[in-house]
């Protein structure tokens, strides 16, 4: 297929936050002008959201072309095999090129060093976010081992980014730097972000850089976001000498930036909000969300459904503590083989300190609404895949 990965990139990798970080970098790239690519995962309702040139959709039939040529390159080379992440970011990589892309930000699909979207040689700027445990099964069973697979993104010469968190993995970052002669940066050593105050309405912060400080507002809900909003900036800061941003138009792209599913509002009074949160370090991101808009007092009730793969005791464990007076509401995925047993969850969460008894519906419209009746915020986390399913849901239940 040629060299299609041969275009203007920052690459992604991280435990949590690298999807609203790859968002905030496309929307202030295209406030730049420049045309954009934005390469994430997973999807939650069309598999084409992956992709988005200029922030659009491509159309089916610019997928079908794609797929032609990888479906030829795989004909030439019998020895071939790849699975379905390698072929559709593959797709994807030509669909950039043939789309003529002039600045492109890719998320890694799974840890960094072994993932498909590392067959980019030569990004702008690596990126990583805070680290935490998810994917051991594949990536090990220690933060370092987790560590080393996010830092393989790092290219011989190149430039990147650490957020910092956790601060026990910052010498493991310099370390792969130095022996990938890459110049790499802490954010937390030269940047600080102060003045915070995040609302249902989103999040104002100042952040301080070497370039010199500045106040920024970002429409994204969550305690974490300006953090994200703020690595992303940096980013833009760094590779400035290649793709010059100004600070009116990051400004304009933070301002306008979207990214459903992550401490999604969808309805006010009551509050109902959707977030992807689905390993205990996402977790404790929506834990920490929540205690800084409603308090450890709140009645807040969890609708939860996971994946039977994921520690969904890790994170249940931590809103049960957080929050003095949570009720969960355990649900699933019908037809969805991965999804835990709603009965499962509830028998294996009883253990747990919640205000009531964790109650069992097979149905999530049933979970939600009786989440709903029973007043206070709700809360509907446990899985992507179940976030996707529950916004389509919520358009049509009655508050």
């Amino acid at each position: 297929m040629g060299n299609p990965t041969d275009l203007p990139a920052i690459h992604i990798a991280g435990t949590n936050g690298k999807g609203s970080t790859a968002a905030y970098l496309d929307a202030m790239l295209r406030g730049a002008g420049y045309k954009t690519a934005l390469y994430t995962s997973p999807h939650l309702q069309v598999i084409g959201e992956r992709l988005r040139v200029n922030g659009a959709l491509l159309p089916v039939s610019s997928w079908h072309e794609a797929l032609d040529e990888v479906q030829k390159a795989l004909d030439a080379c019998s020895e071939c095999r790849l699975g379905y992440f390698q072929i559709f970011t593959a797709a994807a990589f030509w669909l950039m090129k043939r789309e003529s892309v002039e600045a492109a930000v890719i998320e890694t699909g799974l840890g960094g060093r072994n993932d498909a979207t590392n067959v980019l040689s030569s990004p702008l700027l690596s990126v990583i976010t805070p680290l935490g445990m998810d994917h051991m099964h594949l990536l090990g069973n220690t933060l370092e081992s987790i560590a080393s697979h996010k830092f393989g993104i790092i290219k011989p010469g190149g430039r990147a980014l650490f957020c910092g968190s956790p601060a026990e993995m910052n010498g493991l970052f310099l370390q792969t730097c130095l022996q990938q002669k890459a110049r790499g940066e802490i954010f937390t050593d030269g940047c600080r972000i102060s003045d915070v105050r995040c609302s249902l309405d989103g999040g104002e912060f100042t952040l301080r850089t070497p370039v010199g400080a500045k106040s920024w507002f970002t429409p994204l809900v969550g305690a974490f976001q300006p953090e994200n909003a703020a690595l992303a900036v940096r980013s833009l800061e760094i590779i400035a000498d290649v793709l010059p941003v100004s600070e009116a138009d990051m400004c304009a792209g933070l301002a306008a930036v979207r990214w459903p599913g992550r401490m999604d509002v969808f309805r006010r009074d009551p509050d109902l909000i959707l977030d992807g949160a689905h390993n205990p370090h996402g977790a404790a991101a929506l834990v920490r969300s929540l205690l800084s808009l409603y308090g450890s007092d709140a009645q807040i009730s969890f609708v939860y459904a996971s994946m039977a793969d994921k520690n969904y005791m890790g994170a249940l464990e931590q809103y049960a503590r957080a929050f003095s007076r949570a009720k969960l509401f355990c649900t699933e995925m019908a037809g969805f083989a991965r999804c835990e047993k709603a009965d499962t969850l509830a028998a294996k969460a009883r253990i747990l300190p919640w205000d009531e008894a964790p109650a069992v519906y097979a149905e999530p419209a049933q979970a939600l609404q009786a989440a709903l009746d029973r007043g206070g915020p709700v809360i509907v986390c446990g899985s992507l895949y179940f976030i996707a399913r529950m916004r389509e849901l919520v358009k049509h239940i009655e508050v």
